[in-house]
């Protein structure tokens, strides 16, 4: 990728019906987005788009593709070929047709479909599809089939193409279980595949919530090896080098309940090194359901999600609204820095991120407004540079937060959840008459407050790093 000075934005997008990005990729100096829209947020009527958009995020052009009453269009991901062209793969149905396809387009930079080639499936389905480039250059496509609900029969599909969409061999595998079946990443390293997934557990010898199918060059399956620590839904990985690699996912950790974390593995899943971001106690976590993980290089890998997520897209709780929450680790998963990015006034989900060439990072989402009566997902896409910032207005720059404090309203404890790069702050509550209340040293990534002494009313708070104050706001005790 070519390399441009940094540079940051928040971005919405949005019209009359639901949108949901699945990738985003720099290529050049622009960013283009696939996903689809969605006119019932019920149903399973997709409609494939594409967006281009510039350094500064404006969209300067999109593709929309038919609409299929009956069937259904959607793209999930981007592979670049060069600075100018790029392959996209996905699942459609048409009308009239009993199966999905997988779906592969190559498409240059103005949006041009140069090509595209359909390949059938044995099911009405074709869920989020990952790639993996192998030492011939050829690409490996992995993907979720299901038949329609609700009698739910998921398999996992394989097949090798060539970058000029040639199929060169494909294998379906349906034993692990029926409805649990389903992939997270492929990876090529050390001459073979591997696919990292759920619903093998029977075949594992100890209980692991994903496992890791281990395909040759031929896609035989060789061997299904447990994921160790703890790692579970929304599971991505991206290789280091051919003997190492990381995951990200949602995890349990012994004092979270779910985090967004992060492991270094070697080939035989040895653990090299792990980390995690998150909010402690009964609050989850979720990793970015699409794409969680992106390299930026060899010491600069980030990590994405949502914090406070209810793991429903279509609501709010008003004392927790749901943000994006972004870390960056070096490569021995030590954490620099976690940011949130959000407001008081909707929920934000994270869906897919990718590195840039200025060494920050872009990442995409949904945000769901309750005062909208249509009460469908909008699109926020945000590009922050290798601090994590955002430059700009004060109304852009107030999307970035140091920490978040929760619940509010709250009673016995409020919570506050920071990133390491604010170590040793000293947060503070002050009452109506503007004296301080309550004081305390952040010395954790999530602190509990013990509320319990304080008489109910308004407060305002606000956190001093180095005399400086970084974030301040209003805390309700019921």
């Amino acid at each position: 990728m070519q390399s441009f000075s940094q540079n940051s934005f928040v971005k919405n997008f949005g019209n009359n019906c639901e949108e949901i990005p699945l990738c985003i990729r720099q290529i050049g100096s622009n960013y283009f987005i696939a996903g689809y829209s969605n006119f019932n947020k019920l149903g399973r009527i997709h409609q494939a788009q594409i967006l281009k958009l510039n350094s500064e995020g404006e969209i300067v052009s999109d593709y929309l593709f038919p609409f299929q009453p009956e069937g259904y269009t959607e793209l999930t991901a981007i592979f670049p070929l060069n600075e100018s062209e790029f392959l996209m793969v996905g699942g459609c149905k048409a009308d009239l047709e009993p199966y999905a396809h997988i779906w592969i387009l190559k498409v240059d930079t103005s949006l041009n479909i140069l090509w595209d080639r359909k390949y059938m499936t044995n099911k009405s389905f074709v869920s989020n599809t990952y790639l993996a480039e192998n030492n011939q250059g050829n690409i490996l496509i992995g993907t979720t089939l299901a038949t329609d609900v609700p009698n739910a029969n998921n398999s996992l599909f394989f097949i090798e193409i060539t970058k000029q969409g040639d199929s060169i061999r494909s294998q379906y595998i349906d034993i692990g279980s029926p409805t649990g079946m389903k992939i997270g990443s492929i990876l090529y390293i050390d001459n073979q595949y591997k696919a990292f997934v759920g619903g093998f557990g029977e075949y594992v010898d100890y209980s692991s919530f994903c496992q890791i199918l281990q395909l040759d060059t031929t896609l035989n399956l060789t061997k299904i090896r447990p994921i160790p620590n703890s790692h579970m839904f929304y599971l991505y990985a991206e290789k280091v080098n051919n003997d190492q690699y990381y995951i990200t996912s949602m995890a349990y950790t012994p004092t979270n309940i779910f985090d967004v974390s992060i492991t270094k593995f070697d080939v035989n899943e040895n653990i090299l090194a792990s980390n995690h971001a998150g909010s402690i106690g009964e609050i989850p976590d979720y990793s970015a359901f699409v794409h969680c993980m992106t390299i930026s290089n060899n010491n600069s890998i980030y990590t994405g999600g949502s914090a406070r997520d209810n793991g429903n897209f279509y609501s709010c709780t008003e004392n927790l609204w749901k943000v994006l929450m972004l870390s960056n680790y070096d490569s021995l998963l030590n954490c620099r820095w976690t940011y949130f990015y959000g407001s008081d006034t909707a929920c934000y989900t994270m869906s897919t991120m990718d590195a840039t060439s200025d060494g920050g990072c872009i990442i995409a989402g949904m945000f769901y407004t309750p005062e909208r009566p249509e009460k469908m997902l909008d699109v926020v896409v945000i590009k922050v540079d290798s601090m994590g910032i955002i430059t700009g207005p004060k109304k852009v720059r107030d999307f970035v937060k140091n920490a978040v404090l929760y619940p509010n309203p709250g009673s016995d404890y409020l919570m506050i959840q920071s990133g390491p790069q604010i170590a040793g702050a000293e947060f503070t509550l002050f009452n109506a008459p503007g004296c301080p209340a309550l004081s305390a040293k952040l010395e954790s990534s999530t602190q509990q407050i013990d509320t319990r002494m304080l008489t109910s009313g308004l407060y305002l708070w606000q956190i001093v790093y180095h005399g400086k104050i970084i974030e301040q706001g209003k805390w309700i005790k019921q």
